[in-house]
């Protein structure tokens, strides 16, 4: 069962907002019977109809790579680009898909491989950091590096996410491999530009060309010659070509035979044609204790979004490090745990489930041991890295609410809307209690408030994504409310900015 606006996306209708709209509207009906705003429905099972016509079932998957050229924009609807992505797909395959999105982005001067799909749960696994896709690039700079400039890069760049890295060292180009790589792309004017070859892992925005500029070496060319398995090859800017199965299953982590049983995940959400539009990102944050997962998942509930709590994330990681004995200050070995742990979506359509080394470990992340340690683990760069692509592959497709402590200031600094819940540390304390249905005594509120006034000052004072009030939010203050006045205050929030999100794009 799915919400009604959920099988109209899926079919191609609209995107989930203008379903929405259609819906109330009165333009849509379930089995001959008008329909409701977050009505239950079953696809397979119930009859839908727009305007009296009937709705067709989801499209089959399209897997499609492109040779993005420089000057087109990387995605679904832009009013100030000249040339969107999808634009370069031919009209048969934009039929065949309904909606199709590209799947990471490359930055309007950026070029090469960029992959598009309408199979939003394929999207979001090739860019989960447990597979650790491999993202190979042509950088074309005006001169070659100094042997400074080559080390400073080799031992990685501190950006604002964290420690940016190469996955393999910088090295040169051939002229072969120079030869082969211009004679697919459209010449340049100006002087021939040298070619070196990187490798990320990371998959921050604009991060080669930050980490080279922070070196005093700006990027003139960046073409992306390669993604995980698949390369580029021959294949001239414009062009494009559906993947084969086995592309498609190698690019996710899977099987062919695996990827063909998925079933598609009611609870899940491809990006819309919204992105950008009238689909709200929301960001949530706030210290410890302060009810963002209980506020946001329930506020989400009521909106029809989708929720996620990062929060899972990093106490996932830390319950997988006690329980495999890893130090928390051992930022290399947490890293490669973390490729163990993944978010599970709810029937409710939030990411607040976690497994952690393949089993289910949700209920075990509020212990007092994980959180006492959870604060020395988050605090390290290259955890805080190794786990930002998957939140912001969350947020592709719009229609979130996202709860941590750096959501609107590191992970999602562009969200539409920035909320923090400001609580005392007496009223923190007294929820953190009832988490854990442990007793309201003085000496044990005592303890949870240390506990708490000690993750406090890590989280404040880190040198990486520091918790505070992200700049533009609206701080919501929660000492006194109930769960629903803070709900309700989040949930109006939201409309308001729902409005004058449409107001805007009307006028």
């Amino acid at each position: 069962m799915v919400r009604i606006q959920k099988a109209l996306a899926d079919a191609g209708v609209a995107s989930r907002r203008a379903a929405e709209q259609l819906v109330a509207a009165g333009r849509v009906t379930v089995n001959g019977r008008p329909a409701e705003v977050g009505q239950q429905v079953d696809p397979d099972v119930d009859e839908l109809s727009l305007d009296g016509r009937p709705v067709g079932g989801p499209p089959a998957a399209v897997y499609l790579m492109l040779s993005k050229p420089a000057g087109v924009t990387s995605t679904v609807a832009d009013r100030h680009a000249a040339t969107t992505v999808v634009e370069l797909v031919p009209e048969e395959l934009r039929r065949r898909a309904r909606r199709l999105y590209p799947v990471g982005r490359l930055d309007r001067d950026s070029e090469g491989l960029l992959l598009l799909t309408n199979d939003g749960e394929w999207a979001q696994r090739v860019l989960h950091p447990r597979h650790e896709v491999e993202r190979e690039y042509a950088v074309g700079l005006e001169e070659a590096l100094d042997a400074d400039q080559l080390e400073a890069l080799e031992l990685g760049i501190e950006l604002e996410e964290g420690l940016a890295r190469l996955a393999e060292p910088l090295r040169r180009m051939t002229r072969g491999e120079v030869r082969r790589l211009e004679g697919v792309l459209e010449p340049a004017s100006g002087p021939d530009p040298v070619w070196y070859r990187a490798v990320l892992r990371q998959g921050w925005k604009r991060q080669l060309r930050r980490m080279f500029g922070a070196v005093g070496a700006p990027v003139a060319r960046l073409v992306r010659v390669r993604l995980g398995p698949l390369e580029l090859g021959a294949l001239r800017p414009g062009g494009l070509r559906e993947l084969e199965e086995d592309e498609v299953a190698a690019l996710a982590g899977q099987s062919p035979s695996i990827l063909a049983a998925m079933d598609d995940d009611p609870a899940g959400e491809t990006p819309s044609e919204a992105t950008g539009g009238s689909a709200l990102v929301v960001t949530l944050d706030g210290p410890g204790g302060s009810g963002k997962s209980s506020v946001g998942a329930a506020a989400a509930e009521r909106l029809g979004y989708r929720f996620c709590d990062t929060g899972v994330l990093y106490r996932g990681l830390t319950w997988l490090a006690l329980e495999r004995g890893v130090d928390p200050a051992d930022a290399a070995a947490l890293v490669r745990v973390s490729s163990e742990i993944e978010l599970l979506p709810d029937a409710a359509q939030g990411y607040v489930r976690l497994l952690a080394g393949g089993r289910e470990v949700t209920d075990l992340l509020h212990t007092a041991a994980v959180d006492s340690r959870v604060s020395h683990v988050s605090r390290h760069a290259e955890v805080r890295a190794a786990l930002l692509p998957v939140q912001r592959a969350l947020a592709g497709a719009g229609r979130l609410i996202m709860a941590g402590r750096d959501i609107g200031t590191v992970v999602l600094p562009d969200a539409d809307l920035k909320l923090y819940l400001h609580v005392s540390l007496e009223e923190r304390a007294r929820r953190r209690a009832g988490e854990r249905g442990a007793s309201a005594d003085a000496a044990a509120l005592a303890r949870i408030e240390a506990e708490l006034r000690h993750r406090d000052g890590v989280d404040s004072t880190r040198a990486v994504a520091p918790l505070r009030v992200p700049p533009g939010a609206l701080v919501i203050e929660t000492d006194g409310n109930t769960l629903e006045q803070t709900v309700e205050a989040v949930v109006g929030a939201v409309r308001r900015a729902e409005a004058e999100r449409v107001a805007v794009g009307d006028s």
